[in-house]
């Protein structure tokens, strides 16, 4: 799992290499942050692509924190 430190948030991400032209950069609840990307691109390309994401990163992950949130518990009560 690799990293980026934006301010003092520390943004953690894994990247899969894929057939592809472009960046794709995806957020979930239980994987965090995941970056796609082309077989051809650096660890130094990478690291430039997603610091220049971070402000964009960072503001998907603080909404995806209140969504995870938002979602209540499931209670198991009997009957």
């Amino acid at each position: 799992m690799s990293y980026i430190t934006y301010g003092t948030t520390t943004i953690h991400y894994c990247h899969y290499k894929q057939t592809r032209k472009d960046v794709k950069i995806s957020f979930d609840l239980v994987n965090g942050v995941e970056v796609f990307i082309s077989e051809n691109i650096h660890e130094e390309k990478l690291s430039q692509i997603m610091k220049q994401k971070a402000p964009w990163i960072s503001q998907k992950l603080q909404e995806l924190n209140e969504v995870k949130t938002a979602i209540p518990q499931k209670e198991f009560v009997s009957g």
